[in-house]
């Protein structure tokens, strides 16, 4: 082998050496995770790393390994693998957005009286910029008024596409009982999302302890409707 053709296998050699242990905190940044995403500490390289304590707004997910998936990246994609005891997900970032192939237990931010807790079995989402493009899965969120008013409900759906927006229907998994409460979660690609939710109730108990929960009166039942953003 010439000494020139040498030189060039060590030079290759050094830059693939560096990009497979580019550090995952110099990178993070560039990666356009959700803002709300925080972590003590940051780990390992940006293919395989680690992320210490991580929270969501104040909810707490643990320690998760991370990487950036390199062969997307070659299609102009940037996937990033998340991986928890209790939660794997795959993220998209950039022009094509979103979640796909998330499975697990994922505690959601609490809403003014409620506890919220998702169950996701091969649940996903994206979005371009000419709205939403893929969904499917399933998705059970377990409710619970945080005096306990409320007995805990199973709600199930499965995430779809409706015009620009992403939808996920919520009905009871167990339809029945002396409460009956139903949601509908609207999701844009910008991250904006907005939840009805209605219920009946003939009990004059859980009637109080509905409008304790935050619902109101409405036709037909009580509604509540919140709304925020992804990045809030």
């Amino acid at each position: 082998m010439s000494r020139r053709r040498l030189a060039l296998w060590f030079v290759a050699a050094l830059a693939l050496g560096v990009v497979v242990c580019v550090p995952l905190r110099l990178l993070l940044p560039r990666l356009s995770l959700p803002a709300a995403l925080s972590a003590t500490r940051v780990e390992g390289a940006v293919w395989s790393g680690r992320l210490r304590q991580l929270h969501w707004h104040s909810t707490p997910l643990g320690d998760m390994h991370l990487g950036l998936s390199p062969l997307p990246l070659l299609a102009g994609r940037r996937q990033v693998w998340m991986r928890g005891p209790a939660l794997s997900l795959v993220l998209y970032t950039g022009p094509r957005r979103g979640l796909r192939e998330a499975d697990g237990v994922l505690p959601l931010p609490a809403l003014s009286g409620l506890a919220l807790r998702a169950s996701l079995e091969g649940a996903g989402l994206l979005f371009d910029d000419a709205g939403c493009r893929e969904a499917g899965g399933r998705v059970r969120v377990e409710i619970a008024s945080a005096d306990d008013a409320l007995a805990p409900l199973i709600l199930a759906g499965a995430p779809a596409c409706e015009g620009r927006r992403g939808v996920l229907a919520l009905v009871p998994e167990q339809p029945g009982g002396p409460l009956h409460v139903e949601a509908r979660l609207e999701v844009d690609g910008d991250g904006a999302w907005r939840v009805e939710s209605l219920a009946r109730s003939d009990d004059p108990a859980l009637r109080i302890a509905l409008l304790a929960a935050g619902f109101q009166q409405a036709p037909g039942g009580f509604s509540r409707v919140d709304a925020g953003t992804l990045a809030d």
